[in-house]
């Protein structure tokens, strides 16, 4: 095959691929674009070639969209690869998810030449792991069934002996001073009991709420302790003692609320599992400039070495058929990541197990 050729053979083997591609040089001007990227966002009858990348497409990292510098801009003075992840208007205005790389051509003296944008739309993908992550919540609500009935049966039965009392009360006929003591004291023992009701209810709303809501700024520290509040009766249950050091400076953070809770619950669930012998739970929060961390860490038997690299994946699981989906932690590391934080973990077998949450407070708000 000849050179001729081989440039006949480029803009067809750029048509055959499943993702739209684009490819600008140093002037921003549009080298090549195959025809799935200007179906997606630009002119499908139009030849780009030779025009400015933001004038001849419907450009979806332009200013105009909330990006004050395209990530194609950056890597082009960097010559460092990036990826993002992006939720943008296509062509006919419809938004959707796509994942975007964006690569640099490099000459031999280290500057780039060119960019090579490669969108791949991954809209269904992300629905799919919604409803995964939603699955996995569900599974964290049926470890938590018989713990939440305890909390609101106990309210529930001292209400009922309160209206019992009430009803003997009024069946006396008479209202004297001690009387009505005793009625004062009652009504207010049910406005108690009706309030920890409500308060578990609404923690178990929260965890519910759907990961695709929107963002908002999330207390950490409230959500930490609201799931170990929906843990309680698992601790005792496994006789795990908890140790929190939360900082009470810790600035809110802009994220999806429901999002951080599942953080939370997958993490603690994970732990307390873990030490099925009993042991101790220990969270913390703490914050440096604009990133926060949490910290979940147990006394449990470890991770073993082989298994440290693969805790990640997903339906990956040690636990006894039945105790897990395996989807925990992979779930965990995909929310982390898209509210532009990282997620590390630290154990050796016989010494528990240590997860460290890095999240800027600025951050994507689970779009990235």
């Amino acid at each position: 095959m000849d050179i001729a050729d081989s440039r006949e053979l480029l803009p067809a083997l750029l048509d055959a691929l499943a993702d739209a591609v684009i490819v600008v040089d140093r002037d921003r001007r549009i080298v090549a674009a195959n025809r799935l990227y200007l179906e997606t966002f630009g002119d499908r009858n139009a030849d780009p070639a030779g025009a400015s990348c933001t004038e001849a497409v419907r450009c979806p990292e332009a200013p105009d969209r909330g990006h004050a510098r395209c990530v194609a801009c950056q890597v082009m003075d960097s010559g460092i690869a990036q990826r993002r992840l992006r939720q943008v208007p296509d062509a006919t205005g419809v938004f959707r998810r796509f994942e975007a790389t964006f690569s640099p051509i490099l000459k031999p003296d280290g500057q780039a030449s060119h960019v090579v944008e490669v969108w791949r739309d991954i809209t269904d993908r992300s629905q799919i792991e919604v409803q995964l992550a939603h699955s996995e919540r569900l599974a964290s609500v049926g470890v938590l069934a018989a713990g939440v009935a305890h909390e609101i049966n106990n309210p529930l039965a001292s209400i009922l002996a309160g209206v019992e009392g009430l009803a003997r009360w009024l069946g006396r006929g008479r209202f004297g001073p001690d009387d009505v003591h005793e009625a004062s004291e009652t009504v207010e023992m049910l406005e108690r009991e009706i309030e920890r009701g409500r308060e578990t209810t609404s923690k178990l709303m929260l965890l519910g709420r759907s990961f695709d809501a929107t963002p908002s700024w999330v207390d950490l520290n409230q959500a930490v302790r609201d799931t170990l509040a929906l843990l309680r009766f698992e601790l005792r249950r496994h006789g795990v003692e908890t140790v929190e050091a939360l900082d009470p400076s810790l600035p809110h953070l802009w994220a999806r609320e429901a999002g951080m809770r599942g953080v939370c619950m997958n993490l603690m669930i994970n732990a307390v599992q873990a030490m099925s012998e009993g042991g101790t739970l220990s969270v913390a929060t703490s914050h440096a400039g604009d990133r926060i961390q949490l910290t979940v860490a147990d006394t449990g038997p470890g991770i073993a070495r082989e298994h440290l690299a693969r805790i990640w994946d997903p339906f990956f699981t040690t636990k006894p058929v039945g105790q897990g989906t395996g989807l925990g932690l992979s779930i965990t590391n995909r929310i982390v990541t898209r509210h532009g934080g990282s997620i590390t973990v630290q154990s050796s077998p016989g010494q528990g197990a240590r997860f460290e949450v890095l999240l800027p407070v600025h951050g994507s708000g689970g779009g990235a």
